[in-house]
């Protein structure tokens, strides 16, 4: 049931993303970065942060709040909407620090209370911290 309430909380998110105007908002504030930053760096900025909401949200969460965002970053700032889009569905895959990252990490903590030692957040903040940082680079 938790894991329902944390893709429905992360849509509703969303949701409020696009009614509010915030994507716009957000979007014309990166529209204005994009020419003044190399390619490579932006798609590196932008798959670190979305890594990092990632964390926050949920993976589905974060992109269905960030694709509206960036799509208006793309239309204001006159690219091709893919060069800012495919980072940022990447980097919503990167998702390893906290349990709430992932549904797979929920059932994982969940299905952990049942096990003599369970596991807690620490166990996946050690365990994602490192892998986290070496996918935001690689990717």
């Amino acid at each position: 049931f938790g894991l329902i309430l944390l893709i429905g909380g992360a849509l509703a998110i969303s949701s409020g993303f696009v009614q509010s105007g915030l994507n716009a908002a957000l979007g014309d504030a990166i529209a204005g970065v994009i020419p003044q930053v190399h390619p490579l760096v932006l798609n590196v900025i932008i798959i670190a942060s979305v890594a990092l909401c990632s964390q926050v949200l949920s993976s589905v969460g974060t992109a269905a709040a960030m694709l509206p965002v960036l799509e208006s970053a793309a239309l204001m700032g006159i690219v091709n909407p893919l060069s800012l889009i495919l980072p940022a569905m990447v980097g919503t895959s990167f998702a390893f620090l906290l349990p709430t990252a992932t549904p797979p990490n929920v059932i994982v903590l969940a299905l952990s209370q049942d096990l003599m030692r369970s596991l807690r957040v620490r166990d996946f903040f050690a365990n994602g911290l490192p892998l986290t940082i070496v996918t935001c680079l690689v990717g």
